[in-house]
């Protein structure tokens, strides 16, 4: 199983994980609420892949200068 990690923003690709090699405990998924992990984790069973949603250091710098961004619909293009 892949583990493909991307921003939730800007959609840029920022990794991903042979599964298979890290124990998901290791992951910290299992201290996440189950609103977070609905919201951020994604699992496709055709492809035996999850995807999780998370924020690139470009989205995050950009946020942490203008809070106001989380204002718009779509925060940052």
């Amino acid at each position: 199983m892949e583990i493909v990690y991307y921003c939730k923003y800007c959609k840029a690709f920022m990794g991903v994980i042979d599964g298979s090699r890290v124990p998901v405990e290791a992951l910290g998924f299992s201290i996440l609420t189950a609103e977070e992990q609905a919201d951020m984790i994604q699992y496709d069973g055709a492809q035996d892949t999850t995807y999780v949603r998370t924020v690139c250091e470009y989205c995050e710098s950009a946020l942490r200068s203008h809070p106001d961004l989380l204002l718009s619909q779509t925060p940052i293009q």
